[in-house]
């Protein structure tokens, strides 16, 4: 038996809104209209207004596990980034330094040093000093006092030699502080130097066979050295570095700095003027007598470890000559070079030791293999 007629059933005489319809009636199609959704009977599971607590749990794990995947690309992307912008800053230096060639018929000194009666003896200017008009510097470069470099490093942050200068800081360097006070003076830092040749520190053994070294009347470790013309790299511009990258970071070689047995902790080791002092040539050039990337094997805690020993201050003054001497960077797996032709390559840090030696000397007549 029919329920009542306003009941409304799948197939009887009530249309889908509802509304009594006789059979003479034309179809809702024919009229333009379009037919609503049955609205009954009602959905045995209810409506849906969430997701469940283990949807909810896979979801974010789902989303977890992509965002694992994508980071690691995206910071290798950015490395990427920083690298290639590391790779155009030491182009502009070097070309700068083939500017000051065509001025000057031979590249700048590494550091023109001159001794005075008070301290610090050593005082001179460096290379990127004299670079400063080639990398749009002209108006730092101008008021620079050479008679009396010290000059330079005051008035704070402010000062001349403080002045923290893009095209020579990598993306990539950790630079805790820049610029730096030592003293009461302030010098800011660079991730680049130039090429010292096998060794360009401790200053008194350097072998200034590079591209850089001191020159003038306090020029060690011979008095009145010259500095390097393009005609005296008899090994080949496409053989000899010009300059390439250092690295600020070596935790175990700052226990030895804290533990007061180096010189200079690395944050103070760089300053573009390398103002002041016997040992400042290492702000400012590095050389082949470490393998790229170099960093201490061991920190002040393991010093037992050393071999050779270093045992004492002295004895670990070997291993502080190792890491100035160091190119390296915070890249992974090699660091950027400028060549004596111009061109920036990357070095990877797996380069045996004697090739590098071999690419660090201007006139060493060694055959430089693949690299």
């Amino acid at each position: 038996m029919r329920g009542p007629a306003n009941d409304v059933g799948w197939g009887g005489e009530v249309g889908w809104g509802g509304a009594k319809r006789s059979p003479s009636d034309p179809p809702q199609e024919t009229l333009g209209l379009r037919p609503s959704l049955p609205t009954w009977p009602p959905s045995p599971h209810g409506s849906r207004s969430a997701f469940t607590l283990v949807e909810l749990l896979v979801t974010i794990a789902v989303i977890g596990v992509l965002v694992a995947l994508l980071l690691p690309a995206v910071q290798a992307a950015r490395e990427a980034a920083r690298r290639a912008d590391c790779s155009n800053r030491l182009r502009q230096i070097a070309l700068a330094a083939h500017q000051y060639h065509g001025a000057h018929n031979t590249f700048p000194p590494g550091l023109n040093q001159f001794e005075f009666p008070s301290a610090p003896r050593f005082r001179g200017t460096s290379l990127f000093v004299f670079l400063l008009p080639y990398v749009e510097q002209r108006s730092l470069a101008a008021p620079w006092d050479y008679a009396e470099p010290m000059n330079n490093t005051e008035g704070g942050p402010s000062a001349r030699a403080a002045v923290v200068l893009p095209v020579l800081v990598c993306p990539s360097d950790l630079i805790e502080e820049n610029p730096v006070e030592r003293g009461g003076r302030w010098q800011a830092l660079t991730s680049y130097g130039g090429n010292g040749g096998r060794r360009s520190y401790y200053t008194d053994l350097a072998t200034t066979d590079g591209i850089f070294h001191t020159t003038g009347q306090a020029a060690l470790p011979n008095s009145r050295q010259q500095p390097v013309s393009l005609q005296g790299i008899l090994d080949g511009t496409t053989n000899t570095l010009l300059f390439g990258e250092r690295s600020h970071r070596d935790p175990n070689f700052e226990t030895f700095a804290q533990a007061g047995w180096a010189s200079s902790s690395l944050r103070y080791l760089g300053a573009w003027a390398a103002i002041g002092g016997k040992r400042r040539i290492a702000d400012v050039t590095m050389s082949g007598f470490a393998p790229i990337n170099y960093r201490l094997p061991f920190d002040y805690a393991h010093r037992g470890t050393a071999n050779p020993p270093a045992g004492d201050a002295g004895a670990f003054a070997y291993y502080e000559d190792l890491r100035f001497c160091a190119f390296g960077s915070n890249h992974p797996g090699g660091a950027n070079f400028a060549l004596a032709d111009g061109s920036v390559r990357w070095i990877a840090e797996t380069l045996p030791l004697v090739t590098l030696r071999a690419l660090s000397t201007r006139a060493g007549g060694e055959v430089a293999t693949e690299y």
